[in-house]
């Protein structure tokens, strides 16, 4: 049906229909994993994050420490293969810089590096090896206790209210960025936009024309920003290797190269969020509860 609410839906079944469909595709994967590797990590971990999103659009009507109850449970499965997905993440950023600065078919100028980061990850995979067996009950007892949220009361006006939260968050995540231009300040920026990016994917119905064009500008401005931590992420942990002389040159040139388009990446994000966040938190607000306003 769609990671999205429907308006001739009850909202508190279409809610825990969209919290369902995300545990279930998850479900799925872990009982049924993808063949090529690291699809499935990556898949479960979409669903996970989609889900705690969803999640958060009923904190006005579960209450903060029911809603954190089960967010902490969710993160917690997630965290089941966190560092089997940094060792993917890793060695896929590697891989795509290589591929992208190569000067032929043959021409790897990270031969070493690429050989550590594969057996990083292969020993990563070794250790993690019955995650899914773990993650499935684990998965089944959050679905289930989802169902009984008590959501009767549930309205759009709550739901919008809980989206503009995370739009506000969003702007000071990017007033700190600007201030304060880290990787962990772009890093936690990062998190809020892709949460927002969910949440209007889920209330699309309302308005498909604005809120599509509002999640498709979300969606650019998360993969921008999600590129850009990679690359800190790739160098932060290969940074440790410094002090091998047979990386030194390796190092050097992938250090310059981070560099060079990590600015590039920051820029962008930077000035595509300027713009996505230049409406006031009220005036979104407002605009969003005018779309309620029409259609219930």
């Amino acid at each position: 049906m769609g990671f999205k609410l429907k308006l001739r839906e009850p909202l508190p079944d279409g809610l825990k229909r969209v919290f369902c469909e995300q545990i279930e595709s998850a479900l799925k994967l872990c009982r049924h994993p993808a063949k090529q590797r690291g699809v499935t990590v990556h898949e479960v971990r979409k669903h996970l994050k989609k889900l705690r999103a969803a999640m958060r659009l009923a904190v006005g009507e579960v209450g903060k420490n029911q809603h954190a109850c089960e967010d902490r449970c969710v993160r917690k499965i997630g965290r089941l293969v966190s560092d089997l997905r940094d060792a993917q993440v890793r060695m896929q950023t590697l891989v795509q810089l290589r591929e992208e600065t190569a000067k032929g078919p043959k021409d790897n100028p990270f031969p070493r590096l690429e050989e550590l980061l594969t057996l990083e990850r292969e020993s990563f995979s070794a250790a993690f090896a019955g995650w899914q067996k773990q993650a499935i009950p684990q998965l089944e007892r959050v679905e289930a206790r989802l169902l009984k949220w008590p959501l009767g009361d549930l309205t759009w006006k709550q739901i919008c209210g809980a989206v503009a939260k995370i739009y506000k968050r969003g702007q000071r995540g990017l007033a700190k960025t600007i201030c304060d231009p880290e990787p962990e300040s772009f890093h936690a920026w990062r998190k809020r936009v892709k949460d927002l990016w969910y949440q209007l994917r889920i209330l699309q119905p309302l308005n498909r024309v604005v809120l599509e064009e509002m999640a498709h500008d979300a969606e650019v401005l998360g993969e921008l920003l999600g590129r850009e931590h990679d690359f800190d992420f790739l160098w932060a942990r290969l940074e440790k290797e410094s002090g091998d002389e047979a990386l030194r040159d390796e190092l050097a040139c992938l250090q310059k190269l981070i560099r060079k388009r990590g600015k590039r990446l920051r820029t962008n994000a930077l000035e595509l969020g300027r713009r996505f966040y230049a409406e006031p938190g009220k005036a979104f607000a407002k605009r969003i509860s005018i779309f309620v306003g029409k259609r219930t």
